[in-house]
């Protein structure tokens, strides 16, 4: 008996040191090989997941390169998976502060919105809903007055339901920006290749979104500038997960 409680115990100290052990990625971070690091993050986002944590760390190795827009892109993607991630939350401060990025200031909505996840925000709200329609039609079907509870109730899911509509909005405007990823680019006046050329962003410059046309974005950026940018200069926020590859060529 004092043998298999001998094996079990190992079995677990052993489980308990592979928790630990870093990944190959952390190992290579550490030794300074950020190209291996970026390879090996992005496997692991592929095969098991993208995760915030991932994507925040995926963002440090690509900054150490040089790649601003990508590290951009990783750690704004990591916020709307978890809205408090030290890592990412650290090097969006640091490219701000030294990296000659710009990001515009959030909005009351977007500071209340960062409580949560868009997700959690609209499965909230969509509970809160049907609770407060429940609550108000069964009494109805049933041809029953409402309950004190049931008043409760309603006055409960009401409440939520309210407070989660600054959440969803913010959200929405959250997730309706995007990354410059090319460098040396201007603000043209009009949606056309010869375009005027206006004010000048950075690669990694965060900007607001609008509408789409003629393979143009209307965007403003940090300072309230306003004008078009092609497609293929910009990455939304909101996407799959890892960054996409912009200097890419087109499959024919």
């Amino acid at each position: 008996m004092r043998s298999f409680a001998c094996l079990f115990l190992c079995w677990v100290a052993s489980l308990s040191a592979a928790d630990v052990m870093p990944s190959a990625a952390e190992t290579a971070y550490a030794k300074g090989d950020y190209a291996t690091a970026v390879e090996k993050w992005s496997d692991e986002a592929r095969t098991e997941g993208v995760t915030a944590a991932r994507l925040s760390a995926l963002g440090n190795a690509e900054w150490r390169l040089g790649r601003k827009g990508r590290a951009m892109v990783c750690w704004e993607r990591s916020l709307l998976l978890d809205p408090r991630d030290p890592v990412a939350l650290a090097g969006i401060r640091h490219a701000l502060n030294a990296g000659g990025t710009e990001r515009p200031a959030l909005t009351w909505s977007e500071n209340y919105a960062s409580f949560l996840t868009a997700d959690a925000w609209l499965i909230l709200a969509t509970v809160s809903f049907w609770v407060a329609f429940l609550c108000v039609i069964v009494p109805r079907l049933r041809r029953r007055s409402a309950t004190e509870a049931n008043h409760r109730a309603r006055l409960i899911a009401l409440t939520v339901f309210a407070l989660c509509i600054p959440g969803l909005w913010g959200s929405r405007s959250l997730s309706a920006r995007a990354v410059v990823r090319k460098t040396e680019l201007s603000l043209r006046l009009t949606p056309t290749q010869f375009g005027e050329p206006l004010n000048a962003v950075a690669e990694g410059d965060v900007v607001r979104t609008g509408r789409p046309f003629n393979g143009h974005v209307r965007v403003t950026t940090a300072d309230g500038k306003t004008g078009w940018l092609r497609t293929g200069e910009i990455e939304s926020v909101r996407g799959p997960g890892l960054p996409a590859d912009l200097d890419q060529k087109a499959a024919p």
